[in-house]
């Protein structure tokens, strides 16, 4: 039996679902599924696999540094069909260009890509009072994940597929932003920057269990240290219930940017979005 593996990152359970939907449909030709989150670890052996496919979220308009690391770290895919879907807030950058090509130089055959959006619980537009593309993906796109799926099935079974083309490149001022967000700087500077007010941290451990790096750990009083391998996915100051830890995305360095993408994107008709605060872990919609 034909066997294919679902490599996905996933923090919030979104892109799981989206997982979930696309190897569903591929089981219906037939073909045995197994799915893998990457924050759980190492990557099963691909030798026992057919087909691969990399499911990401955008981060800054490309993929995180661990789906990025685990794209780098792959063998040869030669003799591999393979195929890409990734989730997006707001704007899909080229986090899709960037993880086709890395396939595509391992040698592997594509046989899809899809898109699809969810919502964003980035802390920087949060801050700002917005949820962009709330309740996503909704029903109906879970549906055309599914669909995806089966068309998948099919090419594997030997439909003929035609390339789809890549992802326009973002914006300047996109570009630009992730030069100031780039991982030298993330390492060495702005990973400096997280701390935790002592008063207010209960030390309840929440944030080292949701670190997807495991990049924090306790300090002898049970608190919160940062180390330098963060990704800025900001999970730790997001779900903090007691609203203790201090982020570098609240510096001020970074306000003109957070401020114009969420004015662009809740500009943009296509993107949904709610007004919403947040406090004490909780993103709650007005």
């Amino acid at each position: 039996m034909t066997k294919c593996l679902v490599v996905f990152f996933s923090q919030g359970g979104t892109t799981r679902r989206i997982a979930e939907s696309i190897a569903k449909g591929i089981r219906s030709g037939d073909i045995d599924v197994n799915l893998f989150n990457i924050k759980d670890g190492q990557l099963p052996d691909l030798k026992k696999y057919d087909v691969l496919g990399i499911g990401s979220p955008t981060y800054y308009f490309r993929p995180p540094f661990i789906v990025s690391d685990c794209l780098d770290n792959l063998p040869d895919l030669s003799g591999k069909k393979v195929f890409t879907f990734i989730l997006h807030g707001t704007y899909p950058g080229d986090a899709g260009n960037r993880v086709r090509r890395a396939l595509k130089n391992k040698g592997g055959s594509e046989i899809g890509y899809s898109r699809y959006y969810g919502a964003d619980y980035f802390l920087g537009y949060v801050k700002q009072g917005y949820l962009f593309s709330p309740d996503q993906p909704k029903p109906e796109k879970i549906g055309e994940a599914e669909q995806f799926g089966r068309e998948l099935a099919a090419r594997v079974a030997g439909k003929p597929y035609t390339q789809q083309d890549y992802d326009p490149a973002p914006a300047v001022i996109y570009r630009l932003q992730r030069v100031l967000l780039s991982r030298f700087l993330i390492r060495h500077q702005y990973s400096r920057l997280f701390g935790a007010d002592k008063k207010a941290c209960s030390a309840c451990g929440l944030c080292m269990k949701l670190c997807p790096t495991q990049n924090i750990r306790a300090d002898v009083s049970g608190r919160p240290v940062w180390g330098r391998n963060c990704m800025l996915c900001f999970s730790c100051e997001m779900k903090c219930p007691k609203d203790a830890i201090k982020a570098p995305v609240t510096w001020f360095l970074f306000w003109p940017s957070m401020f114009y993408n969420t004015r662009k994107a809740a500009h943009d008709p296509s993107i949904a979005f709610a007004r919403v605060t947040h406090r004490s872990g909780k993103t709650n919609i007005l």
